[in-house]
């Protein structure tokens, strides 16, 4: 007679694969070996306990390796563009910036950048020097030189 528990883990293991299917994001995939393994132990007719058990410990196995998978998956070594270059320079305004107009541009590096303050209230005059603070999209956001950082 097949044991009760057997359909218990096809469930589990149906259930697992639907949720890791639907999210795609290493939700529920350490459970499959998991529950593949318990599968195999009710066929068997092992103790319910020691089926518990040896899935218990093979998730959090797979659980441990997948998480350090993900993780150095996850966080990809960023690559710099050209246009990084220009953070931390100094940039001569060539139209005043106002934020509130929406209007700025900076020359930096030879090349003319649209800008803004990183302040909202604050406008900068033509010709004045300014440092490139970040980049936001495809405009830089700068603050006056005599300001600190």
């Amino acid at each position: 007679m097949i044991d009760m528990m057997l359909y218990v883990w096809i469930v589990f293991f149906i259930l697992s694969v639907i949720v890791e299917l639907s999210t795609m994001s290493l939700v529920a995939i350490w459970f499959m070996p998991a529950t593949a393994i318990a599968i195999v132990l009710s066929l068997f007719s092992v103790k319910v306990w020691i089926q518990v058990l040896v899935w218990f410990i093979l998730s959090t196995l797979t659980f441990i390796l997948t998480a350090r998978l993900a993780a150095r998956l996850r966080h990809r070594r960023i690559q710099p563009t050209n246009a990084d270059r220009v953070i931390g320079l100094t940039a001569l305004v060539t139209e005043p910036i106002s934020d509130r107009n929406q209007t700025g541009m900076v020359k930096v590096m030879g090349q003319i950048w649209s800008a803004r303050t990183d302040e909202t209230t604050e406008e900068i005059p033509l010709d004045t020097e300014v440092r490139v603070l970040r980049i936001e999209g495809v405009k830089l956001i700068v603050a006056p030189l005599n300001k600190p950082m």
